[in-house]
């Protein structure tokens, strides 16, 4: 790869250098996402051209993103939840070493099994685990809440740190390597961790490093929301894996679009329909982004795949149908 020559390439006024250079700066990986950072970072770039290397950037990791977490996941009817949730971050580490993170979550669960008894009751098994890793600095910190690498678990594992969901999620597979059973639990405005034991489930709050009781839960969520909430025994059901992952992609996503990220956002809404493929919101949400890019055409095309799981007649085909004929009407004013 000539990744200066691909760089003046990208510059030119014909399209068919232009693509060219974009296909090789793409199919570079790494080294040409690398080239094109340290293109955006040069102040005197020409406004065009640093549009054009942006959008470019932005898809690279579009796609990369979307392929590593198919790659984690080649079974989306029964996900891996520790394997997807590790490739959520592939969108900010294109490098991701997963065999690299593995190692540290099996030292980490060395440290913390110096205090967890394999024959203790499981209730102790669970307060030993959450003490341990609170003990080794993992808390959350609500002033980084809006932080993506808050949800990235090569991030969580280096600065100790995460939203409520991606600490429970290391809880869990810290707890797993230990040969202990857990999984998640998605209050309203809070995630947190269920164990069984004989006394009853026992909940793990991995944010404040505490476990709690039923009550003790509807008190974080009452905090939370500045006003009690009542919670209905459903709220306390068991996620599936895959629920627990769409739960990260939706965090992230908000994230994303809260910062203008909107490539980002649609790599979140790809790997959502990776789990769900048919789900309508999703599909909705998705076309609806790809307007917002200023991609008419794709939009169109996405909301055909709403409008076939759409019933025949009803107000809100009719709604779908309209945008529909305006997108692509702007994508015909286009050409």
């Amino acid at each position: 790869m000539d990744p200066v020559g691909d760089l003046v390439g990208l510059a030119s006024p014909d399209p068919r250098v232009r693509f060219a250079a974009e296909d090789r700066l793409r199919a570079a990986g790494v080294a040409g996402l690398e080239a094109l950072g340290r293109l955006l970072r040069v102040d005197a770039v020409p406004e065009p051209l640093r549009a054009r290397a942006a959008d470019l950037v932005g898809s690279i990791l579009h796609d990369r993103a979307v392929e590593a977490f198919r790659a984690a996941l080649p079974d989306p009817a029964a996900p891996d939840l520790w394997a997807g949730a590790v490739a959520v971050a592939a969108e900010a580490h294109p490098a991701l070493d997963v065999a690299a993170l593995d190692r540290a979550v099996d030292a980490l669960v060395r440290d913390v099994g110096a205090a967890d008894d394999p024959a203790a009751p499981v209730a102790d098994r669970v307060r030993a685990i959450t003490a341990g890793l609170a003990g080794a600095g993992f808390r959350g910190d609500p002033s980084r809440a809006d932080d993506p690498r808050s949800s990235y678990l090569p991030d969580v594992l280096e600065r100790r740190t995460g939203l409520p969901i991606a600490l429970g999620v290391l809880w869990m597979e810290v707890a797993r390597r230990r040969g202990l059973a857990s999984a998640g639990v998605g209050l309203p405005l809070h995630f947190v961790v269920r164990a069984e034991t004989p006394e009853g489930p026992a909940y793990v709050d991995a944010f404040h490093g505490e476990v709690l009781d039923e009550a003790g839960c509807a008190a974080r969520v009452a905090a939370a929301a500045g006003r009690p909430v009542a919670l209905p025994p459903r709220a306390f059901r068991p996620l599936r894996p895959v629920e627990v992952l769409l739960r990260m992609l939706r965090n992230l996503r908000a994230q994303h679009e809260r910062e203008g990220r909107l490539a980002a956002a649609l790599a979140t809404l790809d790997r959502a329909l990776h789990l769900d493929p048919l789900d309508p919101a999703t599909l909705r949400d998705r076309a609806y982004l790809l307007a917002r890019m200023g991609r008419p055409a794709a939009a169109a095309r996405a909301l055909n795949r709403v409008l076939a799981g759409q019933p025949p007649e009803g107000r809100e085909r009719d709604a779908l149908e309209e945008i529909r004929r305006q997108l692509l009407r702007a994508a015909a004013a286009r050409n």
